[in-house]
């Protein structure tokens, strides 16, 4: 289950360090916080999705194109992003095989999130599913997703910079085709 107690890292409206707070406190007040969000992409360029479990407090069983979730207070986002993999997908990287996408601050969700691209050619049958986080995954191509964003799909988690980080994923590809 979902900890309600668990500290999260809080900033004002200017990204910078506030007191932490619960995740309930953060939630119930619209506090503003950090996020770490991993995409997973294979070489074939096929981008790893979720549906959310039901047991979410926030978009239950809907569908999301990244991993990830709340930084702790006084964790750095790319410690969080490792951390966040591991316990939601059994995948244990390091973090400098994270490609940095940047922050994006959301004001819906009050959120500065940190993106992060890591390149997995992983099988499904692999994968260690948190149960309380992740009900499912599967691999979306990239016109695919390109297009769920476009309509602003009902059953997606959208944030408002998929189509951003979309392209910064086909840069990386091309670059390391060049390679």
């Amino acid at each position: 289950m979902i900890n309600p107690d668990e500290l999260i890292f809080v900033v004002d409206d200017d990204n910078n360090p506030l007191p932490a707070a619960t995740r309930l406190e953060v939630h119930e007040n619209g506090y503003w916080h950090r996020v770490a969000h991993i995409w997973i992409v294979d070489s074939a360029g096929l981008v790893l999705c979720q549906k959310r479990s039901i047991y979410k407090d926030h978009s239950p069983g809907m569908m999301e194109a990244f991993f990830g979730g709340h930084q702790e207070s006084g964790i750095e986002a790319e410690e969080s992003a490792v951390r966040e993999f591991s316990e939601e997908l059994g995948i244990n990287v390091n973090s400098s095989d994270l490609n940095y996408f940047g922050a994006f601050r959301s004001e819906l969700e009050r959120e500065f999130q940190s993106i992060f691209v890591y390149f997995w050619d992983g099988k499904l049958a692999d994968l260690i599913l948190e149960e309380e986080e992740v009900e499912s995954v599967d691999l979306y191509k990239m016109d695919e997703l390109d297009d769920i964003f476009r309509r602003h799909d009902e059953d997606w988690v959208l944030q408002g910079n998929e189509l951003e980080v979309l392209d910064f994923i086909k840069n990386l590809m091309r670059k390391h085709e060049e390679s």
